[in-house]
């Protein structure tokens, strides 16, 4: 046997003792699903969406169920998939609760938690991490909580809130004048000067304003029923104009009805673990969003969101990049209602860019216009796939991360961060002198390659 052989050998050791998720996790399908064929090279429309979760549905019937957990103020349907191994061993199961899209705006949020659904289902019968996961989990996943807001985005990629319908110039009219591409670019422009402010239209209901009364609506993450309202809050506003408008009511929409309903339903196993998806900043956020005041599972929650943040690249302490409180807020009442571990995360964004915002900001006589607000809150198509496919691996090892901490394992302390790397490298000399050791072809044992294929 020539040194190199004994490599993969080695190798073979070395990825067993890292244990799941490494090479030694994956292992030969007993029967691939036939799964859909998905082009992460572009947003979906609802229409895609909804046949792209239906397909995982019958492609994979033993894991996957589609469930509509009701209806949005335009009738569609609120998809979520619960998906889970039913043929092995049954018993008490966690949930784990995925939430993509509130805003409609945030397109990329819709597109990583449905990435999440089929990258899961692919891997079910193929990846030991997964598989292991799958057994011990249930994974409910709603790619889009706000459907009506993707063929929204498209016509006004500004819009941010729901549909309810609303009045919001005392007219009688509803919904009738919001802003619109006039010029024809693909974009809606915002433009400002020393006496006013406006985004590009025209006046539609001839009453001598332009824009003034937008398509609905109520900004889903300040309408959930825990400080909902809560006077302290720096957002979550009582204003039906302003873009984080929080309702009537708590628990006001459809949308948040529905998945509030989905989540105390007796269907539904035990959320201990939930996740939501946003965009317009990077970083992982978590509890308290009303208060700057830790929450009673800072320490949990710090671990989990620092796990998250170094495999994606966010950055996860409380309060480095959002620095506003908030009502009504998903993640609050996801912890301080269910009483599950909850992290809200940021994708992509320009938020705090100011150099970016100068780029793309344009002066004509003292008047400035902004028209790129579809490239704030999300990246260019070619960029979807490798971005969602960092947060798939960021949540599976936070999901990993999570159940150590369910287990009561503790954390290791950053010493052994230290001591892991020693190790590694420990048995990469170890590999040198092995090879070393064993008998060479010629006298000059081995030389290095002088190309690459």
């Amino acid at each position: 046997m020539g040194r190199w052989a004994v490599v993969p050998l080695v190798l073979m050791m070395l990825f067993s003792a890292l244990g799941p998720g490494g090479a030694g996790s994956v292992k030969r399908p007993k029967a691939l699903p036939a799964l859909p064929d998905v082009d992460w090279g572009h947003y979906h429309d609802y229409a895609e969406m909804a046949n792209i979760l239906a397909e995982l549905e019958t492609s994979a019937p033993e894991l996957v169920e589609l469930i509509s957990i009701g209806k949005s103020w335009s009738n569609n349907d609120i998809w979520a998939l619960a998906i889970t191994n039913e043929t092995g061993p049954q018993g008490e199961k966690k949930g784990i609760l995925i939430v993509g899209y509130h805003h409609a705006r945030e397109r990329i949020s819709l597109e990583v938690p449905l990435y999440i659904a089929w990258r899961l289902v692919s891997e079910a019968m193929t990846n030991e991490t997964v598989a292991s996961l799958l057994g011990q989990l249930v994974f409910y996943i709603i790619p889009a909580l706000n459907p009506d807001g993707i063929a929204v985005s498209e016509l006004n990629p500004w819009q941010r809130k729901n549909l309810r319908p609303l009045d919001d110039d005392g007219d009688g009219l509803v919904d009738e004048d919001p802003p619109e591409d006039v010029d024809g670019d693909g974009k809606i422009y915002f433009w400002w000067n020393d006496t006013a402010s406006g985004f590009e239209g025209v006046d539609n209901d001839g009453d001598g304003l332009i824009n003034e009364d937008w398509l609905g609506g109520v900004d889903l993450n300040r309408n959930y029923g825990f400080h909902w309202g809560d006077p302290s809050a720096m957002s979550g506003s009582p204003d039906p104009s302003d873009e984080d408008y929080r309702g009537p009511t708590a628990f006001s929409e459809p949308e948040t009805q529905a998945l509030r309903d989905f989540v105390l339903s007796e269907q539904t196993e035990d959320i201990a673990l939930a996740i939501s998806y946003h965009s317009g900043a990077a970083c992982v956020l978590y509890p308290w969003s009303y208060t700057s005041e830790p929450c009673p599972d800072e320490d949990k929650l710090l671990r989990l969101a620092k796990t998250y943040g170094l495999v994606a690249g966010y950055p996860y302490e409380r309060w480095s990049t959002i620095t506003y409180t908030c009502s009504g807020e998903w993640g609050d009442w996801m912890y301080g209602e269910v009483g599950a571990l909850s992290l809200t995360v940021e994708l992509y964004g320009m938020h705090g860019d100011e150099t970016w915002w100068d780029e793309h900001t344009e002066e004509v006589n003292g008047t400035y216009y902004f028209k790129d607000v579809w490239e704030y809150f999300n990246p260019p198509e070619e960029q979807i796939e490798a971005i969602c496919a960092k947060n798939y691996r960021a949540l599976l090892t936070t999901i990993m991360e999570f159940l150590k901490i369910s287990a009561g394992e503790e954390e290791l302390p950053p010493t052994w961060d230290i001591a892991l790397a020693f190790l590694v490298f420990l048995m990469a000399v170890l590999v040198i002198l092995l090879l070393l050791s064993l008998p060479g072809k010629g006298a000059a044992g081995w030389r290095r390659p002088s190309r690459f294929s």
